[in-house]
């Protein structure tokens, strides 16, 4: 019995001094998208003040499809040990399980932190007549043709928003989805009327599209453009529609591995404040989205979200 217990106290002592010495060798992060993009952007914002405090290398890993639901499945496919990390957009993730494009539920993931908070904008060409977005709205009512706005993806959180605005409005309008950044491209080319799209992803069109208004609680940063929330400007109770860029694990890290767990979440606070973040950030413009949330936090939006869902999926059929 000495004996059995003896080799239970030295597993215990050498597990514990192996989560105190996590991470040993380099961390994958997952990219559920191709290599360029908003999730690898940001993520690369963050990886080099990450690094320096997890002592070890981030190695990404792009892989793209099904908006995203690929890398998750790779992520879901490997151990719960710490060593394999994801970002997506939360609000891009809740719309692929609420229209059951996703083969996982939020229970399989547990969230690392919050990154950048990127608002969806209604955006119009920057020679269109409007003004305002109470031009737009009064424009839309007049008009015999429907407006078109365009969106990145018939289930996208987009879609979501324009067919809010659009339901609240009372706007003769109509939604064309394209694929991804395809929807800014035919605003900017003066295909379609309106866009919905997040505010740092549409930034790289500014010298052809401008914004009239944001699904926001809060006024938008005002360095690109200057525009009210659409609650403030109607009057009419909008939802916040934002795209939340978050850190991701398998759920069984929490469970499994919490001391890497722990160090993942502790970590990741802290690089948010470290120079080579901070300096990022400036130099790829994402400065004014950045947005630390815990992970209690990144649920509570999930649970948010999830309401908005429940009061407007009907729109969506």
């Amino acid at each position: 019995m000495k004996k059995c217990a003896a080799i239970v106290i030295l597993v215990l002592f050498a597990a514990a001094n192996g989560w105190a010495a996590y991470p040993e060798k380099p961390i994958t992060h997952i990219i559920p998208a191709s290599a360029g993009g908003g999730f690898d952007r940001s993520s690369r914002v963050l990886a080099a003040g990450w690094e320096k405090l997890l002592g070890q290398p981030l190695k990404f890993e792009y892989v793209p499809g099904a908006s995203g639901m690929i890398g998750f499945g790779k992520l879901l496919s490997k151990p719960g040990d710490g060593y394999t990390t994801i970002t997506t957009a939360i609000s891009m993730q809740a719309m692929n399980i609420n229209v059951g494009d996703a083969k996982m539920a939020w229970k399989d993931i547990a969230f690392v932190g919050n990154l950048i908070s990127d608002p969806n904008l209604i955006l119009v060409h920057k020679e269109a007549p409007w003004k305002t977005i109470q031009e737009f709205i009064e424009a839309g009512k007049k008009t015999d043709k429907p407006f078109t706005i365009s969106t990145s993806h018939p289930k996208a959180v987009s879609t979501l928003a324009a067919k809010i605005f659009i339901d609240l409005t009372g706007i003769n309008a109509k939604v064309v989805a394209f694929d991804g950044a395809k929807a800014r491209d035919a605003l900017a080319g003066k295909q379609v009327d309106a866009c919905v799209g997040p505010y740092f992803s549409s930034s790289s069109k500014k010298d052809f599209i401008k914004a009239l208004a944001s699904f926001s609680k809060k006024k938008v940063w005002p360095g690109i453009w200057d525009c009210p929330t659409l609650s403030e400007a109607t009057g009419k109770p909008f939802p916040s529609l934002i795209e939340p860029f978050a850190f991701m694990v398998h759920h069984e890290t929490a469970a499994k591995a919490p001391e890497a767990y722990k160090k993942l979440v502790s970590t990741f606070k802290a690089a948010m404040e470290t120079p080579e973040t901070k300096a990022m950030a400036e130099k790829q413009g994402m400065a004014p989205f950045m947005d630390y949330w815990t992970p209690e936090e990144c649920n509570a939006f999930v649970k948010e979200f999830q309401e908005i869902w429940e009061k407007y999926k009907h729109l969506m059929n």
